[in-house]
């Protein structure tokens, strides 16, 4: 299991992805789904679910040369997360991410399809922490 500062850094960090990617301009969206990459592939142990391999890291960089932020976005998720997705239709999308084994799920929103499901992804990385930690109402 990873030291308890190595997981506080790393849930500061999603954290942070999870709150900024919602009020992130489009032109940021290849920024935060790269960010998000590294940190999915940098997942301490001990947080529940799977780190993104290697291979997974460069099947989302790839898809984020290309423009494919969408695909990129989705490739970040663990293969047995739930997803939902809504929009608006007039630049507001909603995500909705529910990891293994967590019990709530988390939804956030941002100004494209690839910053609400980062968004929704980070969120539910830091919720899944403080539920496998007990540190939220049941």
């Amino acid at each position: 299991m990873a030291s308890p500062p190595r997981i506080a850094e790393w849930l500061n960090e999603v954290d942070n992805i999870a709150l900024s990617s919602t009020v992130a301009c489009p032109e940021a969206e290849a920024g935060y789904v790269r960010a998000m990459g590294k940190l999915m592939r940098m997942r301490p142990e001990g947080l529940g679910g799977a780190s993104l391999t290697a291979k997974g890291e460069a099947d989302v960089l790839r898809a984020v040369m290309a423009g494919a932020f969408e695909t990129a976005a989705l490739r970040l998720l663990p293969y047995d997360a739930r997803v939902m997705t809504s929009t608006s239709g007039s630049g507001h999308h909603m995500a909705t991410v529910r990891l293994s084994r967590q019990r709530r799920e988390s939804t956030s929103s941002g100004s494209t399809f690839a910053l609400a499901l980062v968004s929704a992804l980070a969120l539910a990385a830091v919720d899944h922490y403080h539920e496998l930690a007990g540190t939220l109402p049941g």
